[in-house]
């Protein structure tokens, strides 16, 4: 359940920044919003792969 919250919650960032990066005024602050989204989301899609063990 903790993995499904934390996924929710980066595709949410993930949008957030892309929202504000292409239809707003660019800063550096729209940029780490989707950053911070976008490697979460890698997280999430890399899960099986990085949690093999």
């Amino acid at each position: 359940m903790k993995r499904y919250i934390m996924a929710s919650f980066a595709y949410l960032t993930t949008g957030t920044g892309i929202y504000h990066t292409f239809f707003s005024g660019s800063k550096f602050y729209e940029f780490l919003i989707l950053t911070i989204g976008l490697a979460g989301v890698l997280y999430d899609f890399f899960y099986k792969k990085i949690h093999t063990g």
